[in-house]
C-alpha cells in the first residue's frame, strides 16, 4: 500500500511536470506567433501608409492660382443697381469666357478690411484738419461689427499711426496722431498699404478696400505708379481716391498742370482696381466724398470664376465684366487685370512692427 502511494506521487509529479511544460510550450508559441503577427502588422501598417497630403500652403497656391475673385460695382445714370443676379452678369478673362464662374454674391455683408492713407506732406497744412475731420467721420459711418481698419499717414515714406482695429473710436485717435511734413510718396504708400491688407490672416472672404486722400503728386519714394496699380490688383484691393487739388482759384488755376497730373495719377489708382476718383470742391467737402465711399461700399458685387487657359507665365490677363438689367447695359467698375504669377510678387516678410524705418526697408 505505501509502495502504491509512492508510484502514485511519483505519477502525479511527472503528470504535474508534463502539463506544466505543455503550459510553457503553449505561451512560447503564442508568444512567437504575437511578435511575428505584431511584425507583420508594422509591415502591414507601414504598406498602407497612404501618399502624404498636399500641404495648406500647397492647396491655397493651387487655389490663388486657379481662382480669380472681382469685386465690382454696377451703376446706371449714376446710381448704384443692388438687385444683379448671375444670369444679369457676363465675365471676359483674357478675351475668353472662364472654365467655370465659381460663387456671385452680393458684398452688403462681406466683412471689410479698409486702410486710410492720407497724404501728409507740407502742402497741406493749411487744409489738414478738415480732412483728419473727414476720415474720422468715415471711420465711424463705415467701420461695423466684423469690419477692421488701420491708419496710414505718408510723406517721405508711410507711418501707420493706428494698426487694425474694429473701434472707430480708435481709428479716429489714429487719424489724431498724424503729423504734416516732407515730400510725398504715394506709390509707396499704396504698396505698403496692399502689402499690409493681404498679408492680414482671414478666416473667411473679405473685401479689401483701400481709401487714398492726396493730391496724387508723387515726389518720393521708389515704387513707380504702375508698380502700385499692380500690387493693389494683385491683392485684390479696391483704391478709392479722394484728390486735395481743390477747385479754389486762390489754390489752382483752371488747367494748372501740377493738379491736372495729379489727378489723373488718382484716376489711374482708382479705375485699374474698381474704385472711383472723388473730387471735393473745398476742403469743407471732403466729409461727402467720404459718405459717398461709405454708401458705396456696401453696394459692391463679388464674382469668383476659374480662368480658361490658365498659364502662370507673369502676362497681363484683362479682365471685363458686363452687366444688363431689363436689357439696359449698366456701368462697371472692377479692377482692369491682374498678372498671372504662380506666387505673390509682394513680398511675405512684411515686417510685423509698422515703425517708419521698417516700412521704408520693406520697399526695397
Amino acid at each position: 500500500m505505501k509502495q502504491h502511494r509512492s508510484i502514485y506521487g511519483l505519477w502525479q509529479s511527472v503528470g504535474l511536470n508534463r502539463q506544466l511544460w505543455l503550459l510553457l510550450a503553449l505561451v512560447g508559441a503564442l508568444g512567437v506567433s504575437q511578435v511575428g503577427y505584431a511584425e507583420d502588422c508594422v509591415q502591414c501598417a507601414t504598406n498602407a501608409v497612404p501618399d502624404p497630403p498636399v500641404s495648406t500652403g500647397e492647396w491655397l497656391l493651387t487655389k490663388q492660382v486657379n481662382e480669380v475673385n472681382v469685386l465690382f460695382v454696377a451703376a446706371h445714370k449714376g446710381k448704384v443697381v443692388g438687385d444683379l443676379s448671375r444670369n444679369d452678369i457676363s465675365v471676359r478673362d483674357d478675351n475668353k469666357q472662364p472654365a467655370a464662374i465659381l460663387g456671385f454674391r452680393t458684398e452688403r455683408d462681406l466683412p471689410l478690411r479698409v486702410g486710410v492713407a492720407i497724404d501728409t506732406s507740407s502742402s497741406l497744412t493749411s487744409r489738414f484738419r478738415f480732412e483728419q475731420a473727414a476720415a474720422s467721420a468715415f471711420f465711424r459711418q463705415a467701420v461695423r461689427d466684423g469690419d477692421l481698419g488701420f491708419v496710414m499717414g505718408f510723406e517721405n515714406y508711410p507711418t501707420v499711426t493706428q494698426d487694425f482695429v474694429g473701434d472707430p473710436d480708435l481709428l479716429s485717435q489714429g487719424v489724431g496722431r498724424l503729423t504734416i511734413g516732407g515730400g510725398t510718396a504715394l506709390y509707396d504708400a499704396v504698396r505698403t498699404a496692399c502689402q499690409k491688407l493681404l498679408h492680414r490672416p482671414e478666416q473667411d472672404m473679405v473685401a479689401r478696400v483701400l481709401v487714398v486722400l492726396s493730391d496724387g503728386q508723387n515726389n518720393a519714394g521708389e515704387v513707380s505708379l504702375e508698380g502700385a496699380i499692380d500690387a493693389a490688383q494683385e491683392a485684390e484691393v479696391t483704391i478709392y481716391a479722394v484728390s486735395t487739388n481743390y477747385q479754389y482759384p486762390t489754390l489752382f488755376r483752371e488747367g494748372d498742370s501740377a493738379a491736372d497730373q495729379g489727378n489723373s495719377n488718382l484716376r489711374r489708382l482708382a479705375e485699374q482696381t474698381g474704385g472711383r476718383l472723388l473730387r471735393p470742391s473745398s476742403p469743407k467737402d471732403v466729409a461727402n466724398a467720404f459718405v459717398k465711399i461709405g454708401e458705396e461700399l456696401r453696394s459692391r458685387y463679388a464674382v469668383s470664376y476659374k480662368p480658361a487657359d490658365f498659364t502662370p507665365d507673369g502676362r497681363y490677363r484683362k479682365i471685363k465684366i458686363e452687366a444688363r438689367k431689363t436689357g439696359t447695359k449698366l456701368e462697371v467698375r472692377a479692377r482692369k487685370g491682374y498678372r498671372a504669377r504662380l506666387a505673390s510678387s509682394l513680398s511675405s516678410d512684411f515686417p510685423e512692427s509698422d515703425s517708419p524705418e521698417q516700412v521704408h526697408a520693406s520697399l526695397r
